[in-house]
């Protein structure tokens, strides 16, 4: 998964400004000024930028600081690419500082004026947060835990897959959902099983978190085994598809960047 990919990150906020070797993650909307080289996500640094433009810190990696622009700017010889295809490119540093500033860059976005009294926010000189001036409230980057649950039928030794309905991944995934106001984690995993597919699951098992940025997500993925009746029952305003898939025919390779392509491998290659 791509948060594996730095041997050392630091998450902690740097006051100090940014350098012209630093990296530099530039958004505009769902694309990133970027340069495809060689199958390679490559970054500008400050000073490739077209113009100076105000930015903020986001973390450091392997001793790489990495800065967000909080205005839109070009750089010669880079272009905005999609995001979905940082989901193809080489697992590498720069990656991994795409999704994560993709989360960081979605939060300026949607916090630009206080909730409670719409004044507006700025960002804190010492850490992490926008600060409303006028009320003084302090407003801090959302996380919205979801889980991913493998779901196993032990008699058939099936894993069940799903495809989503209506979004722009097409690819075979696993049954997933956010967790509610209220609910645990495994709770939201029982919930989720029977809403999407009629099934009702037990013996739950954790298995990993990670963190997901394309959609602000933390996921929390977890196997579990189905309970009852094997027939599904799918809810066709979430899915597309969802079918039982035996062990050996999983479409599943090892070293994917995602919490669910590392799960299907995991059941396909018999760590679960």
């Amino acid at each position: 998964m791509f948060q594996e990919i730095p041997k050392k990150v630091d998450i902690e906020y740097d006051p100090m400004p940014a350098y012209d070797s630093d990296s530099v993650l530039c958004f505009d909307g769902r694309s990133v000024l970027v340069r495809i080289d060689g199958g390679k996500a490559v970054l500008p640094s400050i000073k490739d930028l077209d113009e100076k433009v105000a930015n903020v810190f986001v973390f450091k990696a392997d001793e790489k600081r990495f800065f967000l622009c909080l205005e839109k700017t070009g750089a010669q010889g880079f272009g905005f690419e999609p995001l979905n295809t940082i989901r193809h490119v080489a697992a590498d540093i720069e990656q991994y500082a795409i999704v994560t500033g993709f989360h960081y860059y979605c939060f300026h976005r949607e916090n630009r004026f206080c909730s409670v009294c719409g004044k507006t926010l700025e960002h804190d000189a010492q850490k992490r947060c926008m600060v409303c001036q006028g009320c003084g409230g302090e407003v801090y980057p959302k996380i919205a835990p979801a889980v991913i649950l493998g779901i196993i039928d032990e008699q058939t030794d099936s894993i069940l897959l799903t495809r989503y309905a209506d979004r722009e991944y097409k690819n075979y995934a696993l049954v997933a959902g956010f967790v509610e106001m209220g609910e645990s984690a495994e709770m939201a995993a029982k919930r989720e099983a029977f809403e999407e597919t009629g099934l009702e699951i037990d013996d739950i098992e954790f298995f990993a978190t990670q963190p997901w940025g394309f959609a602000q997500n933390l996921l929390i993925g977890y196997f579990a085994k189905v309970k009852g009746s094997r027939e599904i029952k799918m809810d066709e305003q979430e899915l597309a598809q969802a079918l039982w898939v035996k062990r050996e025919d999983v479409p599943a390779e090892p070293g994917s960047i995602s919490l669910t392509g590392e799960m299907m491998w995991a059941f396909k290659s018999s760590q679960r």
